[in-house]
C-alpha cells in the first residue's frame, strides 16, 4: 500500500481527470433529456460508431486521424438525427423512441461485430500521442488529460451559451415548459433537434479523445452509456448544468473504491451511487439545490 500522501495524489489526480471525462460523455445524454424529455439509448452507441469509424479511415485505410475523426462524428451526428427522425418526428412518444433508440444501438453492435470480426479489440491513433507524464508524482496519459481539458471547456462554453445567450434562453424556456415555449412561436421540435445534433456531436468528440486509450470493441458503447445514465441520475434528470459536479462526484467514488479494492469495482460502485441517489435524493444534485434556493 502506498503512502498516505501518494494515495491522496492517486485518488486527486485520476478522481479530477475522470471526472471531467465523464462530464464530457455525459453532457449531450444529459442535454436530450433536459430538453426533449428523451433516454436516447443510441447515445453510447455513437462512441462505438466514432471508434470503428476512425478504426477503418485512419488504420485500414491511411486516412489523416484528424479527416477520420471529423468524418467519424459527422456519421455520428447522422446516426443521431435519424434515430430521431425516425422515432420521435411523426409519433414523438417517449416510449417508442427510448426501445426504437436501444434496438438501433443492438443492430449497430452486432453489425460491428459482423463487419470487424467478432469481438476482436483495435487500437486506434490518437490526435496527440499517448504518452504518459507526471501529475504530483502520478502517471497519467497526455491523451487523458487533453479529454479532460476539452470538457472543461465545453462544459463552460455550454454553460455560457445556456445561461448568456438568446438562443440558450430559448433552449431553457422549451426544456422548463415546453408547451408555454411553442406559444410564443419556438417549435419544441426544432430545438430538439438542434439538441439531438448537438449531443451526438459532444459524444463523437468524447469518442475522438478517449476511445484512443482503451479498445475498439462491439460491446464498448455499454461503458460510457452507463456512466451518462448514473451522471444524469447523480446531477438530476435534465440538469444538465449539474453535469460536471455529479461526473467528479462519482469519478471520485469510483477511484478511490478501486484503490483500496484489489478488482476491478468501477461499474459496481457507480450503480451504487445512483442507486444511493434515487433512493434517498431522486432529484438529483440540481434538484437539491433548486429546492434549497425555493426555500
Amino acid at each position: 500500500m502506498a503512502s498516505v500522501d501518494s494515495a491522496i495524489a492517486i485518488i486527486l489526480v485520476y478522481g479530477a481527470v475522470g471526472g471531467a471525462i465523464y462530464a464530457l460523455i455525459s453532457l449531450g445524454f444529459t442535454l436530450i433529456f433536459g430538453v426533449a424529455r428523451l433516454l436516447n439509448l443510441v447515445y453510447g452507441a455513437l462512441y462505438m460508431v466514432v471508434g470503428y469509424t476512425i478504426y477503418a479511415l485512419a488504420v485500414q485505410d491511411g486516412v489523416s486521424i484528424y479527416a477520420a475523426a471529423a468524418v467519424a462524428i459527422a456519421i455520428a451526428i447522422g446516426v443521431g438525427t435519424v434515430s430521431f427522425l425516425l422515432f420521435v418526428r411523426r409519433n414523438p412518444d417517449p416510449i417508442r423512441f427510448m426501445i426504437g433508440t436501444l434496438l438501433i444501438a443492438l443492430f449497430l453492435q452486432y453489425y460491428f461485430s459482423y463487419a470487424f470480426q467478432g469481438e476482436a479489440g483495435y487500437i486506434i491513433p490518437g490526435l496527440i500521442p499517448n504518452t504518459s507524464i507526471l501529475v504530483m508524482g502520478v502517471s497519467i496519459s497526455q491523451l487523458s488529460l487533453l479529454a479532460a481539458g476539452v470538457s472543461v471547456i465545453m462544459v463552460v462554453t455550454l454553460y455560457i451559451w445556456v445561461e448568456r445567450t438568446g438562443s440558450g434562453r430559448v433552449l431553457r424556456a422549451t426544456a422548463s415548459d415546453p408547451e408555454t415555449a411553442a406559444l410564443f412561436g419556438i417549435s419544441p421540435g426544432r430545438v430538439a433537434l438542434l439538441v439531438i445534433v448537438l449531443s451526438s456531436a459532444l459524444i463523437g468528440l468524447a469518442a475522438v479523445l478517449v476511445v484512443p486509450t482503451g479498445e475498439v470493441t462491439p460491446t464498448m458503447w455499454t461503458g460510457p452509456f452507463i456512466i451518462a445514465f448514473v451522471v444524469a441520475i447523480v446531477g438530476g434528470l435534465g440538469k444538465f448544468l449539474w453535469t460536471l459536479p455529479a461526473a467528479f462526484l462519482v469519478s471520485f467514488s469510483q477511484v478511490t473504491a478501486q484503490y483500496y479494492i484489489p478488482y476491478d469495482v468501477t461499474d459496481l460502485v457507480a450503480f451504487a451511487v445512483a442507486i444511493v441517489f434515487i433512493l434517498t435524493l431522486p432529484r438529483g444534485m440540481g434538484g437539491i439545490w433548486e429546492a434549497h434556493r425555493v426555500g
